[in-house]
């Protein structure tokens, strides 16, 4: 995100067939808000449409905005935010969040992704 002090974490994937968005307090890593939504090819009205509504849940909050998906980086240069290709952000949170796991499948509108991860050996 940036290094500016945000209220909010917003990460939004805009994929081929679907908007997600999420909002965390990043001082307590908790879930505040989320949608899915098909875009119906308009990505950007949705785009639009569910940063509004995260806006309104949370008026006078600042954002720390990053976007991750096949969609995501014309709009991440378009609005200065931060872009993570998303096996990057997938691998990362699945690391963080469930580090017993082995292998991660993505199903998405247009491709699938699978990650493999392995124990590091000289760590036990």
């Amino acid at each position: 995100m940036s290094s500016l002090k945000t209220d909010l974490w917003v990460g939004v994937d805009v994929g081929s067939t679907t908007v997600k968005i999420a909002v965390v307090d990043p001082a307590t890593g908790k879930l505040l808000h989320y949608s899915y939504q098909r875009h119906n090819a308009m990505q950007s009205q949705k785009v639009l449409e569910l940063l509004q509504e995260a806006h309104g849940l949370y008026p006078g909050k600042t954002f720390g905005v990053a976007f991750c998906g096949s969609g995501g980086q014309p709009f991440a240069e378009a609005t200065r935010a931060f872009f993570v290709q998303e096996v990057v952000a997938n691998a990362l949170a699945v690391r963080a969040m469930h580090p017993e796991t082995r292998v991660a499948i993505e199903l998405g509108g247009q491709d699938a992704k699978v990650i493999f991860f392995e124990k590091d050996r000289t760590t036990g």
